[in-house]
């Protein structure tokens, strides 16, 4: 995945040698909703934990493209920062007291290489991303689990408003992550719990750039 970034970006910043081609630089503030849901398998006793969380956050990017002459564009976007999916506090049945069990999770190193497509007066987008999957977990079996990288594609329709060297943008977006899997450390019972995680995201962006 990490190549596949790296040669999109090098076609992004490589001159087309056919077609007159721009590039365009911008940022953008996308109000995200993330959509997750889980479930823990305690190894010990087979027994099942499931929760679902909707975080809203505005997300912030930066991004270049390259754009040749039939409306067609390649780019790279980053997301600095971090966004939260979800945070927890409980006790289990053995816990002595409440807040025994304590986690959190959040998405960060966020990023995606797409193409936009023109459609009429709109534009589609189809891209894939790459993030990271932090946890932090505070729990009375001890387990620990650990982050991961997750893929996915994110699909979406946008308007662009083109303006004196520079372009205005609203668009809709969806993400699709890959399903997650955490295997946590052997936990007080030497046994290894696990944690199965579907993400999903939907956004309106808004976006300014300028052309060259």
């Amino acid at each position: 995945m990490k190549k596949l970034f790296l040669a999109t970006l090098s076609i992004i910043l490589i001159p087309f040698a056919v077609y007159s081609a721009e590039t365009r630089i911008g940022i953008s503030g996308a109000f995200s909703s993330f959509d997750t849901s889980g479930t823990e398998t305690t190894k010990s006793s087979s027994q099942k934990n499931s929760g679902s969380k909707t975080e809203e956050v505005v997300v912030p990017g930066l991004f270049i493209e390259r754009g040749i002459d039939n409306g067609v564009a390649f780019g790279f976007e980053y997301n600095p920062g971090e966004a939260e999916l979800g945070s927890g506090t409980g006790a289990d049945d053995d816990a002595e007291t409440s807040g025994a069990n304590k986690a959190s999770a959040e998405v960060s190193g966020h990023m995606s290489a797409y193409a936009l497509l023109p459609l009429g007066q709109a534009y589609f987008r189809f891209g894939l991303v790459k993030a990271s999957v932090d946890t932090t977990e505070t729990l009375k079996t001890g387990t620990v689990y650990g982050n991961e990288d997750v893929n996915g594609k994110i699909f979406g329709l946008g308007m662009q408003k083109d303006l004196t060297n520079a372009f205005f943008r609203i668009e809709a977006t969806y993400t699709d992550y890959d399903d997650l899997k955490y295997l946590g450390s052997l936990d007080s019972d030497s046994v290894r719990n696990t944690i199965e995680a579907d993400v999903d995201a939907t956004a309106i962006k808004l976006s300014l750039g300028k052309s060259f």
